[in-house]
C-alpha cells in the first residue's frame, strides 16, 4: 500500500517497510514454550513424589491452557497487521485485528485469574486456609467477574468495538477503553502483590533454620517478576492508546499482554518442584553449624539436621504408612499410620522395642536429647 492508504498519508519520517513480527513471533513462542515446560516439570514433579493432583495442578493446567490461547491471538495477529505501521494495513486487516483484541482481553483476564487461584490454593493446600486467603481468592474471583461483565457490557452493540474505526455508518458506545485498560492492569498487579504477602506470616512462624526458610521465602517471592511484567504491560498499554501508529504499538502490547501470563504461570510452578530440589534442601538442613570454643559434646548437641523428625517418623511399618506427599517443600510434616502401624524404639539398655499403634496423625516436627544420668 502507499503512503496514502485508507488512514491518509503516512508521517514523512515513517519507514513503512519496517516490521515487528519477528519480535513477536520469538517472544510469544520462546515464552509459551517456557510456560508449556514449567507445567510439565510441575506434573512429573508430582507423580515423583506419588502425589494426586490437587485443585492448583488443575487450575495452572487450565491457565496454561487460556496463555496458549493468547500466544495463539499474538501469532495469528502478524499476518493482520499486528506489529506494522497503520498506513499499510487495510480496513479489513484493521478491523480482523480489533476482533481479535476483543477476545484477548477475555481469555488474558481467565488466564491471569486461574495462576492466581492456583497459586491461592497451593498456599491452602501447603499451609492451610486463613482470613487472608480467603480475602485474596475473593480478589481473585470478583476481579475476574468484574472484568468480564465489563467487557461484554463495555461496548453497545458489541461490534461496534471494532466497526466504530473502520465502518462509518456504524452506530453504538462505547467504555472508555483506555481507562479501563488502565484500571485491569493496576487492578491485577495489586492482587498479585496482595498474593505474595499471604504466606509469608506463616513462613515466618515456620520452625525451621534461618538460611532454609530465607531460601523458601525467596522462591515464593519470585512471583514479584510478574508484578514487574504487569508493570511493563501498563506502560505499553498508556503508549498505545495515546499513539496514532495503533497497530505499530500493539506489538508490544500484545507481546507483555502474552508473555505476562505464562510468567505467572512458571512462577506458580518454582515452589513446586521439590522433589528435583531436595538434595538441595537436605543439603541446607543437614549441614552442621559448630560454635568454637565449646566442648565435642556441645559440638555434637549444635548440628542441626533440618529432616530429622521426618527420616525418624520413616520407622513406622505398616501397609498405610506414609509421609504427606503434597508438600513438596517439605515445610510440614503430615504422619499418617494404618492399624497395625509399629513405632520401633531402644530403651537405655539397647534394647528394640514395638509399639503398635493406630491411626497416627503427626503434624509438627518434635525432637528431643536425653542423656543417661552419670
Amino acid at each position: 500500500m502507499s503512503a496514502s492508504g485508507a488512514w491518509g498519508p503516512a508521517p514523512p519520517d515513517v519507514d513503512l517497510s519496517e516490521s515487528q513480527d519477528r519480535e513477536i513471533l520469538t517472544s510469544v513462542i520462546t515464552m509459551m514454550a517456557i510456560g508449556i515446560a514449567a507445567v510439565i516439570l510441575r506434573l512429573t514433579a508430582r507423580l515423583k513424589a506419588r502425589a494426586r493432583l490437587g485443585l492448583d495442578d488443575y487450575c495452572v493446567m487450565a491457565a496454561l491452557t487460556f496463555a496458549i490461547g493468547t500466544a495463539i491471538l499474538c501469532i495469528i495477529s502478524v499476518p493482520y497487521g499486528g506489529g506494522k505501521h497503520l498506513w499499510v494495513v487495510t480496513l479489513d486487516e484493521f478491523t480482523t485485528l480489533w476482533k481479535m483484541t476483543y477476545a484477548f482481553v477475555l481469555i488474558y483476564a481467565t488466564c491471569v485469574s486461574l495462576t492466581k487461584a492456583s497459586i491461592l490454593l497451593y498456599y491452602r493446600r501447603i499451609f492451610g486456609a486463613n482470613w487472608a486467603h480467603h480475602v485474596c481468592m475473593g480478589l481473585v474471583v470478583s476481579y475476574w467477574v468484574s472484568i468480564t461483565i465489563a467487557w461484554f457490557s463495555g461496548c453497545r452493540p458489541v461490534t461496534y468495538f471494532w466497526e466504530q474505526f473502520t465502518k462509518p455508518t456504524a452506530k453504538g458506545y462505547c467504555m472508555n477503553t483506555s481507562l479501563f485498560y488502565f484500571i485491569n492492569g493496576i487492578c491485577a498487579m495489586l492482587i498479585d502483590i496482595a498474593i505474595l504477602i499471604v504466606p509469608m506470616p506463616t513462613l515466618y512462624k515456620l520452625q525451621m533454620p534461618l538460611r532454609q526458610k530465607i531460601a523458601v521465602g525467596a522462591i515464593l517471592l519470585l512471583g514479584a517478576f510478574v508484578c514487574v511484567a504487569s508493570i511493563i504491560r501498563i506502560i505499553a498499554m498508556d503508549k498505545l492508546v495515546k499513539a496514532d501508529d495503533f497497530t505499530w504499538r500493539m506489538a508490544q502490547v500484545f507481546i507483555w499482554s502474552c508473555c505476562e501470563p505464562f510468567v505467572g504461570i512458571v512462577c506458580a510452578c518454582l515452589p513446586t518442584y521439590g522433589p528435583f530440589l531436595r538434595r538441595f534442601w537436605r543439603k541446607i538442613g543437614t549441614s552442621d553449624r559448630y560454635v568454637s570454643g565449646t566442648s565435642s559434646n556441645n559440638l555434637h548437641n549444635t548440628k542441626i539436621e533440618r529432616n530429622k523428625a521426618r527420616m525418624e517418623w520413616k520407622q513406622l511399618h505398616g501397609d498405610d504408612v506414609q509421609l504427606r506427599g503434597d508438600d513438596e517443600m517439605e515445610l510440614t510434616n503430615d504422619i499418617r499410620g494404618g492399624r497395625q502401624a509399629s513405632l520401633r524404639t531402644k530403651d537405655s539398655d539397647g534394647d528394640e522395642t514395638a509399639d503398635y499403634v493406630e491411626n497416627i496423625y503427626v503434624q509438627k516436627d518434635i525432637s528431643w536429647t536425653s542423656s543417661p544420668k552419670a
